[in-house]
């Protein structure tokens, strides 16, 4: 094994521990390097991406999570890191993720990432990470979007066949469509 490697793996080792503690993902803007101007990070569950140090914050804030989640762990397997320059590295990996929201049914997957990291004087610190496709959430959220320019006559529509034809949908007709 290189060091590289070595030094990718147990990275990924921290980073999950730190994932995984229920109560608190803030500690994980220390495996960062917070010297970087622009952070990048494109999760799988948000549309967009954060690109700055108070989004990321507020995206680990335990608090905030609090009432999103009831319980989320994160692991990173077949890590594969490649040396850019002697001081930046990339490493492409995969995310297997479990998370149940406080709405919805419990959720799993695994997602293809990548992620760039800088040696510095205490290690290696991530400035990028993206996570390479998009969670069904972030669909959900879209569309819910898209529902807001439906045409008038189409909503028409779909509350008479409702009323005609319940067929019992995952999301039911709302009256006020």
């Amino acid at each position: 094994m290189s060091d590289l490697q070595q030094e990718m793996d147990e990275y990924f080792a921290e980073y999950e521990r730190r994932w995984n503690d229920q109560e608190d993902y803030s500690s994980l803007i220390e495996m960062w390097d917070q010297d970087d101007d622009l952070p990048f990070y494109r999760g799988m569950e948000k549309p967009g991406f954060f690109d700055t140090w108070e989004r990321l914050k507020l995206y680990w804030e335990p608090n905030h999570n609090k009432k999103l989640l009831v319980a989320l762990w994160y692991g990173f397997r077949n890590v594969r890191p490649k040396l850019v320059t002697p001081d930046v590295a990339v490493a492409y990996f995969d995310a297997e993720w479990d998370v149940k929201a406080i709405l919805g049914p419990a959720l799993s997957g695994t997602d293809p990432c990548i992620a760039v990291f800088k040696r510095k004087a205490d290690g290696w610190k991530m400035n990028s990470y993206v996570e390479a496709c998009t969670h069904p959430g972030a669909y959900v959220s879209a569309f819910a979007d898209l529902e807001d320019q439906v045409r008038p006559e189409f909503r028409k529509l779909i509350a008479d066949k409702c009323k005609a034809d319940c067929r019992g949908c995952r999301i039911p007709c709302r009256d006020d469509l």
